[in-house]
C-alpha cells in the first residue's frame, strides 16, 4: 500500500505492507463509533476524552492537571523540535499565540536564538493548522543556512527559490510554471525578489478577486530586516519598496534583527509600519501616545 501526502514533507516513495501491520483496521472517513447496549459515557469521561484528543493532536505528552484552563491548547512546538529551548525563547511564542494576527519584531542580541524563536512560532502555527504558505526572506548568504536550520531543528522542508531553481522548474513543468505558486514553503533572498520580472511573477500569484476574504500568503519571516527599512532623508531603496509592496499580502509577519534601530526614528517607525500598518505610522519623532 502506497502513502500519499497532502504537503511537501512526506516522501512519495513511502509504502507499507498491509498484511504485516499489527491490529490493522480500515476506517471509513465519516464512520461513527459503534452503537452498543452499554450505558452512555458520563459527561466527565467525555470531557476528559475530548481534552486528551485535543492534546494528543498537538503534543505527545498528556496533561494530568485537571485544574488547568482548557480554552487555550498547550504549546507543542518545543516537543517537535530537535533544539534545547531556553525559557526566554518561549516568550515570543506565547505572545504570538495571544495575537489573532501575528506581527512581531524579534530583536534579541546576536547568538540568542532568533531563528529558534521564529521556528518555534512557525512550527506551532503549522501544528495548529493556522498557516500553510510561508515565505522566508533573508540575505543571499543565509538562504542555505535557513533551509538547513529548518530541516535539522524542526523537520520542516523549504524550497530555496532563485534564478537557477526557477529555470529548472520551468524545464520540468513548462515555461508557465511559477515557483511562487508551486511550492508552499519558500526561502529566497532580498536582491532576487526585488528584480522587476521576479516581483511581477510574485504579484501574479498574489492577485486576488475583489472582496476575497483570505490573503494569498500566511506567514512572512524577514531576517536581518534592518536592511529593508525606509530611508531617513532620500528616496527609499529598492529593497524597502519591495517589502512595502509584498507585506500586505501576508496574514502574519515576523521581523528579525539584532539592530532594528539605526538612530533615526523615521526609519524605525517606517519598519514598524511595514510590520503592522494598523498599530504604527511612519513619523519623525515618537510621542507618549505611541
Amino acid at each position: 500500500m502506497r502513502l500519499e501526502y497532502i504537503d511537501s514533507d512526506g516522501s512519495p516513495e513511502d509504502s507499507l505492507i498491509w498484511e504485516r501491520e499489527v491490529n490493522k483496521t480500515l476506517l471509513e472517513p465519516t464512520a461513527l463509533p459503534p452503537v452498543t447496549d452499554s450505558e452512555p459515557m458520563s459527561a466527565f469521561e467525555y470531557d476528559a476524552q475530548l481534552r486528551a484528543t485535543r492534546w494528543t493532536a498537538l503534543s505527545p505528552y498528556l496533561s494530568l492537571d485537571r485544574s488547568a484552563p482548557q480554552s487555550q491548547p498547550p504549546i507543542a512546538s518545543p516537543f517537535f523540535g530537535a533544539v534545547q529551548v531556553e525559557d526566554f525563547q518561549l516568550v515570543p511564542l506565547l505572545k504570538a499565540l495571544q495575537m489573532p494576527r501575528i506581527s512581531l519584531l524579534l530583536a534579541d542580541d546576536v547568538g540568542l536564538g532568533k531563528t529558534v524563536e521564529a521556528g518555534l512560532i512557525l512550527t506551532e502555527l503549522l501544528l495548529r493548522r493556522r498557516i500553510r504558505r510561508v515565505l522566508i526572506l533573508c540575505p543571499a548568504a543565509l538562504r542555505k543556512q535557513w533551509q538547513q536550520e529548518m530541516k535539522t531543528k524542526f523537520a520542516l522542508s523549504f524550497d530555496v527559490i532563485d534564478r537557477a531553481e526557477t529555470h529548472a522548474l520551468q524545464k520540468r513543468l513548462g515555461l508557465d510554471a511559477n515557483p511562487w505558486r508551486t511550492f508552499p514553503r519558500i526561502i529566497t533572498f532580498y536582491h532576487y525578489l526585488r528584480q522587476p520580472d521576479v516581483l511581477e511573477q510574485f504579484r501574479a500569484v498574489c492577485r486576488q478577486p475583489e472582496g476575497a476574504a483570505q490573503l494569498p500568503w500566511d506567514l512572512l519571516i524577514v531576517d536581518e530586516c534592518h536592511n529593508l527599512m525606509p530611508s531617513n532623508f532620500w528616496e527609499d531603496s529598492d529593497l524597502s519598496q519591495m517589502l512595502r509592496a509584498i507585506a500586505p499580502w501576508f496574514e502574519h509577519k515576523l521581523f528579525l534583527s539584532a539592530t532594528p534601530h539605526n538612530g533615526h526614528t523615521r526609519c524605525f517607525s517606517g519598519l514598524l509600519e511595514r510590520l503592522d500598518p494598523v498599530r504604527f505610522t511612519q513619523i519623525s519623532d515618537f510621542t507618549d501616545d505611541m
